[in-house]
């Protein structure tokens, strides 16, 4: 395969591809994809589905050899990393998304999840973010079974920020514009933490909630977040050093960036820090009991 490759023609998708300068897409979505041939299909799907009203791109990067091409409708808003790379880890190959990528907005969604809401979801968010910058996508946890262990932030949040962020302990995403984001760093579990952290932190500190766009954030036995917390630790550990070091690109955020994640790593310890592995899900239910202040026994809200 080409170093990148489009699925059909490049002629405009339903009048909307030239909206912007030289038919530039409103939202490229970046989807790293990791033995997925069932669950990738999926998430592209959903996000063409709420598409309405909204030019967007959809950059799949293999990172296990796989042509996902085949694996997929022809749409002239699918686009594809070069195959050949393996188990590169998540971060390269969103970079390698990131580096193709032609959005004036970026999304990052991981392979086994998808984007919920209505047909125009993600002009309704566009609408949101107004000039801010960007605009947080909630998240709804789904357990294995398909049933919701919880929602961040809560339905009624309007604006969301670093205070609120030290409180979610759970990825979260921004639909951020080009220009704040970075590239994502060499991390295996907590890249994606960073990347938005970072889109954050370049957005002021504080950005609006999409109202219909949410993020199902599926649970699943053998993803990369089903490990024991000791690989979690460790991460935090070496992110911490890097915004004690020169404050890691957060700019003026650097302090409260590092207590999102020194409140992230103090859960994962009381949860099962010291290489026990949570039974999947469990972590999440922990995090629930906690906030409510059901957990541990006597916890003071």
């Amino acid at each position: 395969m080409d170093e990148i490759s489009v699925t059909g023609s490049l002629a405009p998708y339903s009048g909307l591809w030239h909206r912007g300068p030289m038919g530039r897409p409103d939202i490229s979505v970046l989807i790293a994809a990791f033995r997925l041939p069932t669950e990738v299909p999926a998430a592209v799907a959903s996000v063409l589905d709420r598409a309405a009203g909204v030019a967007v791109e959809v950059v799949v990067a293999s990172d296990d050899g796989t042509d996902y091409a085949p694996l997929l409708p022809p749409d002239a808003r699918l686009r594809f990393t070069a195959v050949g790379p393996v188990a590169s880890g998540a971060h390269a190959a969103r970079n390698r998304a990131l580096a193709v990528a032609r959005g004036a907005h970026l999304l990052m969604l991981d392979g086994d999840d998808a984007l919920e809401g209505p047909q125009d979801a993600m002009a309704q968010a566009l609408a949101t973010m107004g000039k801010a910058g960007a605009v947080l996508v909630p998240s709804v946890v789904y357990d294995a079974a398909g049933q919701v262990v919880r929602r961040i932030p809560a339905e009624r949040a309007r604006r969301f920020g670093f205070s609120g962020w030290a409180s979610a302990f759970a990825s979260l995403h921004l639909i951020a514009r080009r220009d704040l984001a970075t590239p994502f760093r060499p991390f295996r579990l907590i890249d994606d933490v960073l990347f938005d952290l970072g889109a954050l932190a370049a957005a002021g500190g504080e950005v609006p909630v999409a109202d219909a766009l949410t993020y199902r954030y599926q649970l699943r036995p053998g993803q990369a977040t089903d490990t024991d917390g000791g690989r979690f630790d460790a991460e935090y550990a070496r992110a911490l050093a890097l915004i004690a070091a020169d404050g890691a690109g957060f700019g003026r955020h650097a302090g409260a960036a590092a207590a999102v994640l020194r409140r992230w790593r103090a859960m994962n310890r009381l949860v099962g820090g010291g290489g026990s592995r949570p039974a999947l899900g469990d972590y999440h239910r922990a995090v629930v009991a906690y906030l409510e202040g059901s957990w541990p026994a006597g916890r003071r809200r």
